[in-house]
């Protein structure tokens, strides 16, 4: 598996870039994601695992724009 540039931590940015969607959209997504596993800061991991993703691909496709 490929190295996460930058942190390990999902911004808004990140799930734009995963979801090809405007920034409205991936806030309320990560709004949504933060609440439903009662966390503050929700890691790629804990993403890639709420949304069964392959971590190997969002993590190639997060560091292409990091």
């Amino acid at each position: 598996m490929e190295n996460l540039k930058g942190s390990i931590l999902i911004s808004t940015k990140d799930i734009q870039v995963i979801e090809d969607c405007c920034s409205k959209v991936a806030r309320k997504e990560l709004v949504g994601l933060k609440d439903a596993l009662g966390k503050e800061k929700v890691t790629v991991k804990d993403y890639c695992n709420y949304w069964q993703l392959d971590m190997t691909d969002v993590i190639n496709c997060l560091n292409k724009y990091r």
